[in-house]
């Protein structure tokens, strides 16, 4: 008897050994898991931090590059023709010259649109404000829509990193709105609510699914919006509605 009970008690003693090594294996593995998924977000979100910061680098270099290359030796040539203008006394060949010159005023205007969309000059001397406002009256006189730009604070406390993401934000979803929507009006309008910096952007488009748009589409540009939107950890909320398009954005500063 004696016997028999010692053998159930190695019995128990092992079976609880085993589960307890069994839950000590699982927590270990749980854990594991759980620090390798940290890792990996971490790194990911290293890697989305370097990629938007060279985008914006490379950015402000090409627009540095239109600026002070393309543009210098454009306005060049345009003085060069001016002159050549004012010496020529054929008509036919002073109607070539005006046309070359016209053509090089649009490629000059065209290039300064480009330079000022790829990295907007006023946005770390005058701020997020004033740079939307150039940007809204560029898309007014662009794409004959009206705006409405509401804002309740001249200066906006934000950071320039910051500010040069949610100008690209904002100017992806308007772009969107443009492409897509069929709109004729944009009410915008920007507040700082205690810690909170608001953005709302209503259109009076075709109603569309920001979500499912960004699970169908194979473009970049609402791909793009959100990973700006996690790095600067502000969130994106489409408001229900079955008329129009409302967007808006919430950074906690």
């Amino acid at each position: 008897m004696e016997n028999e009970a010692g053998l159930k008690l190695v019995f128990w003693i092992s079976t609880i050994a085993m589960l307890l090594l069994t839950l000590a294996i699982l927590f270990i593995s749980l854990i594991f898991r759980k620090n390798t998924y940290k890792l990996k977000q971490r790194e990911s979100e290293n890697l989305l931090k370097a990629s938007l910061e060279s985008e914006k680098k490379e950015r402000q270099r090409i627009a540095a590059d239109f600026h002070d290359g393309v543009t210098g030796d454009l306005n060049a040539i345009r003085n060069y023709i001016t002159i050549l203008d004012q010496n020529e006394e054929s008509r036919f060949n002073k109607t070539i010259l005006q046309e070359i010159k016209s053509g090089l005023d649009n490629t000059l205007s065209n290039i300064q649109h480009i330079s000022y969309n790829l990295m907007p000059p006023m946005l770390e001397t005058l701020g997020l404000i004033h740079t939307l406002y150039g940007y809204f009256e560029r898309v007014k006189r662009l794409n004959n829509i009206a705006i409405t730009f509401r804002y309740y604070q001249k200066d906006i406390p934000v950071s320039s990193s910051d500010a040069y993401e949610l100008y690209r934000i904002i100017q992806e979803l308007i772009s969107n709105m443009l492409k897509h929507g069929n709109i004729s009006h944009i009410d915008f309008s920007i507040e700082k609510k205690g810690e909170i910096i608001e953005i709302k952007i209503t259109d009076d488009g075709i109603p569309f699914d920001l979500y499912q748009s960004l699970r169908d589409t194979s473009g970049m540009g609402l791909k793009n919006i959100i990973s700006r939107a996690k790095h600067i950890e502000a969130s994106i909320i489409q408001v229900p509605s079955e008329k129009r398009n409302t967007i808006v954005i919430k950074l906690k500063k």
